[in-house]
């Protein structure tokens, strides 16, 4: 009688649950299929081909322009070139489509105000030599590059492109320049949101979506400044110290006291680097010649999505007293453009001995930011 009662319930079970569509499902076309998955793939290659060049004309004028306050510095071209070769599949054929690629090495990428773009180069080129040396066509051309162009950028010299262009034949002379060695990668996720790691910066696609201004600029700067002022780097010796005191109290007062203040020390400090870092930014972003004067415009449409973040602060400041703390910085940088000051962040500390870096004097003076004593 049980496994009469069983196999009737799994029956039920079955007529319940299995049932499935009712309707009819229109006939389609499998080549149909194929071919709008094509076109779909093609839409996503045309905007990030967008984004990328986006984010490269932001961040460039920003690694560049910045170079003397970072303590990681390496030589750039801001150049990127592909040929066909570089890519497998179904992506080859959109790949060529969308960057008109071929056996010819060509250039996809220029940032704004970097080296390659200051040369006189430009997206879609065709590279025909490097220092008179003609390029090879094929799966050569990348091994070419890495040999021939690669060492000089990361030495610093001077590289001598001749181009083509459509059917002009152009010369361009590419001179190196430093920047900060930080770089910065998109990342297709629709989450508005960037980080930054210590030695890179990811920007999601998400947040160049929801902002197609120019105010993404002060966003990069803001993850920029987090790894030039070694935020991630504090944050992990604060962390250590946070959880020795934690580990005293709560032995010392029999309680979760110390679990409590190292709760408080830890929001605290994740504050205050906040505050940090968009005051900081403010300065690259003003120092790489971008938009930086409605920056804080950005907090408003944040405030739209996240009303109780207007008053309430957990790991980042209140949206409020972000803004207000943004425009007391944007004025102070305005007083001294006209002043013709040079526009470096200030410190608390100096030093009579040598100059302190960025990371020494790593808070800024606290008038109007919402910092404190």
């Amino acid at each position: 009688m049980s496994m009469l009662r069983r196999t009737l319930a799994l029956a039920a079970l079955l007529i319940l649950f299995g049932c499935g569509a009712v309707t009819k499902r229109p006939d389609i076309d499998e080549g149909e299929v194929a071919a709008e998955a094509y076109r779909m793939q093609e839409m996503v290659v045309g905007l990030d081909q967008k984004m990328e060049k986006r984010l490269a004309d932001l961040s460039t004028p920003l690694l560049i322009g910045n170079a003397d306050l970072c303590d990681k510095t390496r030589y750039v071209s801001s150049l990127a070139v592909h040929n066909m070769e570089d890519y497998r599949g179904r992506r080859r054929e959109i790949m060529q489509s969308a960057y008109e690629l071929d056996e010819r090495i060509r250039v996809t990428l220029v940032g704004r105000d970097g080296p390659a773009h200051i040369a006189g180069i430009r997206e879609g080129d065709v590279i025909l030599a490097v220092n008179d040396i003609e390029t090879p066509r094929g799966m050569a051309a990348t091994a070419f590059f890495k040999v021939h162009v690669r060492p000089l950028v990361e030495a610093g010299k001077p590289i001598k492109f001749s181009l083509l262009r459509k059917a002009e034949k152009i010369t361009a002379l590419l001179q190196p320049v430093l920047a900060c060695d930080y770089p910065v990668r998109l990342e297709s996720k629709g989450e508005v949101n960037a980080y930054a790691t210590g030695t890179s910066i990811t920007i999601y696609t998400g947040l160049l979506n929801a902002f197609p201004g120019d105010e993404v600029g002060v966003v990069i700067a803001h993850e920029l400044a987090h790894n030039l002022m070694g935020h991630r780097e504090k944050k992990k010796l604060e962390l250590w110290k946070d959880i020795y005191i934690m580990k005293l109290m709560n032995k010392a007062t029999n309680s979760n006291a110390g679990s409590i203040y190292a709760n408080f020390s830890y929001l605290e400090s994740r504050v205050d680097y906040e505050f940090e870092a968009d005051y900081v930014s403010l300065y690259l972003a003003a120092r790489a010649g971008l938009t930086y004067e409605g920056s804080s415009e950005f907090l408003r449409k944040l405030a739209l999505d996240n009303p109780l973040g207007i008053t309430r602060s957990s790991t980042h400041p209140k949206l409020a007293e972000r803004y207000v703390a943004m425009e007391a910085a944007i004025a102070e940088i305005r007083k001294k453009t006209a002043l013709g000051q040079p526009l470096i962040p200030e410190m608390k500390i100096e030093s009579a001995e040598k100059k302190p870096t960025m990371k020494d004097g790593w808070a800024p003076v606290a008038v109007g930011l919402g910092l404190g004593n």
